[in-house]
């Protein structure tokens, strides 16, 4: 039996091991769908932290946050465009719905035509106290750089199945 355990356990790492790439997907999906991230929400919406500079708001301390939790998975002019575009959906929209996203599952695939596409499939559990816990499949497209190995240059979400619908209506 535990001769069995060991072969399945190196059979899944293996994935892992001989495309880097896809561990960094799932590590990114992780961070999006576990929670919400409490520190990142607080920082969002506490206005201690935001201030004007020149006629914009800034937020030096949730700037720095992200960076410091995402940088390592994204190349550093993709960072902030991935903040501002989707990076906060999910977790923002359970946040003030009253959801909490469980990431359950992850397939993340490496496309045939380019090197540096890859599709995710994530299998998201989101759950509302007192609820039963439902789940969703959530796919998208990544593309890694060409000229920082290793580091995500785009990240988009595609179908999610009804979750954004349902946890944005809050219902």
């Amino acid at each position: 039996m535990l001769l069995l355990t060991g072969v399945l356990f190196a059979a899944c790492s293996n994935t892992e091991a001989g495309d880097p790439n896809v561990g960094i997907v799932e590590k990114v999906l992780m961070l999006q769908f576990n929670g919400p991230d409490e520190k990142i929400m607080d920082l969002l919406q506490n206005p201690d932290y935001a201030k004007v500079v020149d006629g914009k708001q800034i937020n030096e301390e949730f700037d720095e946050y992200v960076t410091e939790v995402y940088r390592d998975y994204f190349t550093e002019d993709y960072l902030v465009p991935f903040f501002q575009t989707s990076g906060l959906i999910y977790p923002t929209a359970a946040k003030f719905s009253g959801y909490t996203l469980n990431l359950k599952d992850t397939v993340v695939k490496q496309t045939e035509k380019d090197s540096n596409r890859y599709t995710f499939t994530a299998t998201v559990g989101y759950l509302k106290d007192g609820e039963k816990e439902k789940t969703a499949d959530v796919s998208g497209v990544v593309l890694f750089s060409t000229k920082e190995q290793g580091k995500i240059g785009k990240f988009e979400y595609g179908e999610d199945n009804g979750l954004s619908k349902e946890i944005f209506s809050g219902e």
